[in-house]
């Protein structure tokens, strides 16, 4: 960890907005909501809350003053919503075994029982809708329920007062900006791997004058248009594993209803199946370790939140 981003205000400001840049480049150059880019977006979290807990100790604060109460609360914020991002995920693994069970019972197998390969089909893209269904009471009735999603994480009026974003050695701007940050973030992670419901982001937006967010958050907005798919989750490999297997579907229903073939036809028919069953091979599996990652992440995360608050609550009480 770079000693100069915890040391004070200004190395924190620096750290987070070369974060913010970085991980733009990188949304750049991936696919739209991919798994790795989504797991870049938990890493900076994990990484700024880190460094804002050393920041503290760094700082000549007054003892159990509201700046303890802030951080705390905003603790609490990713506590709840990664829990819920989490709960997301759970359901993905019914998918991944669904599609695979597809591949099975293609596998090896010149002559397919069309009954058992489609009854695979439909029972893969019923585990889908149910996700979708599940993942969209999740946004309704958690998500979309806490405060900071209906509310302004900061006014224009404490953002360009000085004495307020001064105040506690600075630290109160940087928890203004870090609410910020942490909001904007949290809107494209439950975006990405929950439920994205249209107009959402501009109920989530926050005033700031951070550069390298605002452009973070245009882009997003940008690729969401840009694809056209208007709600559900967004994330890259969950999407592109269901276009595999309605792929592979098509390709299954040509090949039936299209008759043998002879020689060099039913070769390239075979052919085409293979490659097929191959991609859905390979969309699943990117799909299952990118969201065990991803789990993994927020447990490690969890860890992170719970020794941060013991460790700032045994600073204030040695002090």
């Amino acid at each position: 960890m770079d000693s100069s981003c915890t040391n004070s205000v200004n190395g924190f400001y620096t750290f987070l907005n070369k974060s913010m840049e970085d991980l733009e480049r990188v949304y750049l150059s991936n696919s739209f909501m991919s798994l790795q880019f989504l797991q870049r977006v938990i890493c900076l979290l994990r990484t700024s809350h880190s460094h804002l807990t050393l920041l503290v100790q760094k700082l000549n604060l007054p003892v159990g003053d509201k700046w303890l109460d802030d951080y705390m609360d905003e603790t609490s914020k990713l506590w709840d919503v990664c829990h819920v991002i989490k709960s997301s995920l759970s359901s993905m693994e019914s998918f991944c075994s669904a599609a695979i069970s597809v591949t099975s019972a293609l596998d090896g197998h010149h002559h397919h029982n069309h009954r058992q390969v489609m009854r695979a089909i439909t029972g893969c893209r019923r585990e889908a809708v149910g996700i979708e269904e599940e993942n969209r009471a999740l946004m309704e009735n958690r998500v979309q329920r806490f405060p900071f999603w209906s509310e302004q994480v900061t006014t224009t009026a404490a953002m360009e007062s000085s004495k307020i974003q001064n105040g506690f050695s600075g630290f109160r701007g940087v928890m203004n900006t870090t609410k910020s940050m942490n909001t904007l973030f949290l809107t494209i992670l439950t975006q990405g791997l929950v439920y994205s419901i249209p107009g959402e982001a501009a109920a989530a937006a926050t005033v700031t004058t951070a550069t390298a967010m605002v452009r973070l958050k245009q882009r997003v907005a940008a690729e969401m248009e840009r694809t056209g798919v208007k709600k559900g989750v967004m994330m890259y490999e969950y999407r592109r594993s269901k276009t595999a297997v309605e792929e592979l579907k098509a390709e299954l229903e040509r090949r039936w209803c299209g008759g043998g073939g002879r020689g060099e036809e039913e070769e390239e028919a075979e052919k085409g199946l293979r490659e097929r069953v191959e991609s859905v091979k390979v969309s699943v599996g990117s799909l299952r370790s990118g969201t065990e990652s991803v789990v993994a992440q927020i447990d490690d995360f969890f860890d992170e939140i719970v020794d941060g608050r013991k460790m700032l609550l045994a600073f204030c009480s040695h002090r």
